[in-house]
């Protein structure tokens, strides 16, 4: 029993030894890192030099098309629809026959009489159908000329000084992507609206082969003025705190520059102010820096365009 004893002691010893000396060399490990710089991080970074360009300054709007005019097809006489001789999509011209109706007077034999268009145009809506009752006050169709459709366009007031009568505009349409047409200003509503604070602009677009259909979404530029300018790329630039900088590679450190920003063009932005021209701005990676980080230059090109 005794001799038990004592090997369980003797283990018990040397466990806490173990444990002990272990111990005692985290410690000095941890003594030895403190005293120790840690690690510097470079970060590979890519410049551009700032570069000149013309910046075009423009005037967007949006609105939708509108049919160039769209009137209601009547019949003169009450009767019902015998038949519909056209449908969604006809082109009516002046004088054509698009319905006929028959007269239903108790005690006479009438001919069944023809609704005649009286304009030209589009069939955009039957509205009644064969069967359907109708009177001199009841629209059978409507009808919609989009030989020139028009572009009903809300510029923001502080804007509209720069639009006139007869300008050329650029219009694009989710509906074709890409492609560019163009339009002019017609018209310019007297009131503004106020609650969006802008002012509607009517401008025309010849539309031959009716591709272009009332209802479609559209944006609209004017191009008031080119200038030339200095730009950079726009990942270049960040915001903090709402103050717009950029970084400068300058001797393997990240400079923090404030910078004022103008118009966008593309994927490169206006510097206003705030850079001379010949400095090298970081472009990958800008967002992550901080002011004095250290740096390597691992690509240099030569412009920011």
């Amino acid at each position: 029993m005794k001799i038990g004893r004592i090997i369980i002691v003797l283990i018990v010893i040397g466990l806490v030894a173990i444990i002990g000396y272990r111990a005692n060399q985290n410690i000095q490990a941890k003594k030895l890192a403190a005293g120790q710089p840690a690690p510097e991080t470079v970060v590979p970074v890519e410049v551009v030099a700032p570069a000149k360009m013309d910046i075009a300054d423009k005037v967007h709007a949006v609105g939708s098309i509108q049919s160039d005019a769209e009137v209601s097809i009547f019949s003169k006489v009450a009767g019902k629809i015998a038949n519909n001789l056209v449908k969604m999509g006809s082109v009516i011209t002046p004088g054509q026959v698009v319905s006929v109706v028959n007269r239903d007077e108790v005690g006479y034999d009438y001919k069944p009489y023809e609704v005649k268009s009286d304009a030209k145009g589009v069939v955009a809506r039957i509205l009644l159908n064969p069967g359907a009752s109708v009177n001199p006050n009841t629209p059978i169709l409507n009808l919609v000329d989009i030989d020139l459709v028009k572009v009903v366009a809300a510029v923001d007031e502080k804007k509209i000084r720069f639009i006139g009568m007869g300008q050329g505009a650029r219009v694009t349409l989710e509906a074709y992507p890409g492609e560019i047409f163009g339009a002019k200003v017609t018209n310019i509503s007297p009131v503004g609206n106020p609650v969006s604070r802008t002012i509607d602009v009517e401008l025309s677009i010849p539309n031959p082969t009716h591709r272009i259909k009332p209802g479609m979404y559209v944006e609209v530029e004017w191009t008031i003025s080119t200038r030339p300018a200095t730009v950079v790329p726009l990942a270049s630039v960040v915001d903090r705190g709402g103050q717009k900088y950029v970084f400068l590679a300058a001797e393997g450190q990240a400079k923090m520059t404030p910078v004022t920003v103008g118009a966008v063009a593309g994927d490169v932005i206006e510097i206003v102010s705030g850079l001379a021209g010949g400095e090298k701005v970081i472009t990958t990676g800008a967002g992550q820096l901080n002011d004095k980080d250290k740096i390597k230059v691992v690509e240099r090109s030569t412009s920011a365009i």
